[in-house]
């Protein structure tokens, strides 16, 4: 099976990333923040997530497809590259410490799109959450412009 094949499967809808998600679980705890959260959420071979920021740490899960390239720039400005996905050299699993920004793209070459397990602690509030515009983070962090080069 296909990794894009798992969009229509689980019916996933547009992400403002770019690509596809599905709100999968969380912890249902009215008086406060639940515990933790998950999403499926596919990124097809031409696409790139968009760079953001969230207030809780987040782990992606190789599930299915081609590996993801993960940039990473920490609050201290150190700019870190993790290869996910299954194999020699790749993690099936990164983790995304709160307040980090980070973006996904594919290698050169993807013929697949990628299929993840994203699992946030705690779980995900859209008031933790922000794009950051590209302008912006070029002007910061000029190194960052490889990453737009797909």
């Amino acid at each position: 099976m296909r990794a894009e094949d798992l969009v229509r499967q689980y019916r996933m809808i547009p992400h403002e990333e770019n690509g596809f998600y599905l709100e999968r679980h969380y912890e249902d705890n009215s008086s406060e923040r639940p515990a933790s959260g998950s999403i499926y959420y596919y990124l097809g071979p031409e696409e790139s997530s968009q760079f953001h920021i969230i207030d809780c740490d987040e782990y992606w899960v190789h599930s299915a497809g081609t590996p993801l390239e993960i940039w990473l720039l920490y609050p201290s400005g150190e700019l870190r590259k993790q290869l996910l996905g299954v194999g020699m050299g790749l993690e099936p699993l990164v983790h995304i410490p709160a307040g980090t920004v980070f973006g996904a793209k594919h290698l050169p070459g993807a013929e697949d799109g990628t299929f993840v397990a994203c699992i946030t602690v705690p779980r995900f509030k859209y008031e933790g959450w922000k794009l950051i515009p590209k302008d912006d983070l070029l002007a910061k962090h000029p190194e960052i412009e490889e990453f737009y080069n797909l």
